[in-house]
């Protein structure tokens, strides 16, 4: 284990130098959460460990660019800005110019709504090709995608907003056991979660 450890961090010091591709780490991270990592960078930028927290943001930057590799074109877009955005955040959160960890907040917001938009496209996608399973799956992917960015973002979610994801976890779970289910229905609640998610990335989007 501590082997491993040694490797991962060698790979980051080569990342932070330009000496290795960023995807180079990404494979490992993309089989666990993102939100260690992020909580981690958060730890270590409050104690003033800039090079340490800056590390942590290019692995969530690499764990983004691996999810933008695997994703429809659609959703490739806003995982692809979501990993710049976080390399951009690492580069200054290592050279001190990230003078509020609010900025660092916002950013991990974003992260997450970028995965709840790709998770949402996938469930829209698996229902059509009436893969009911994955269809569930990938829609309480993005709800709780969606519940990170709100609270990474520092926003309460709205009684509307609360009354679609509640709608939308029924309806995912009917999925994922496969009962019986009325195709309107389905259609109805994957726009309205596809509403909430459009609805609260123009609200977080930097201006």
């Amino acid at each position: 284990m501590h082997g491993l450890n040694r490797i991962v961090v060698t790979a980051l010091v080569l990342i932070m130098a330009g000496m290795l591709p960023l995807t180079a780490i990404a494979e490992p991270e993309s089989k666990s959460s993102i939100e260690p990592i992020f909580q981690q960078a958060k730890r270590d930028y409050l104690q003033e460990k800039l090079n340490s927290s800056a590390l942590q943001i290019k692995k969530g930057a690499a764990y983004m660019e691996s999810q933008a590799q695997k994703a429809s074109a659609k959703g490739k877009e806003a995982l692809t800005a979501s990993s710049k955005e976080l390399e951009k955040l690492a580069d200054d959160v290592k050279k001190g110019a990230v003078t509020s960890g609010k900025r660092m907040e916002e950013s991990f917001a974003r992260a997450y709504h970028a995965l709840a938009v790709d998770a949402h496209i996938k469930s829209t996608e698996s229902w059509t090709k009436k893969e009911a399973a994955k269809a569930g799956a990938a829609l309480d992917s993005a709800n709780k995608n969606l519940e990170k960015s709100f609270t990474w973002a520092g926003q309460k979610v709205e009684k509307s907003t609360q009354d679609v994801m509640k709608k939308s976890d029924e309806i995912s779970l009917k999925l994922q056991k496969k009962g019986n289910l009325i195709a309107e229905d389905v259609a109805n609640r994957l726009k309205d979660a596809g509403n909430e998610i459009e609805k609260f990335g123009k609200k977080i989007s930097p201006r």
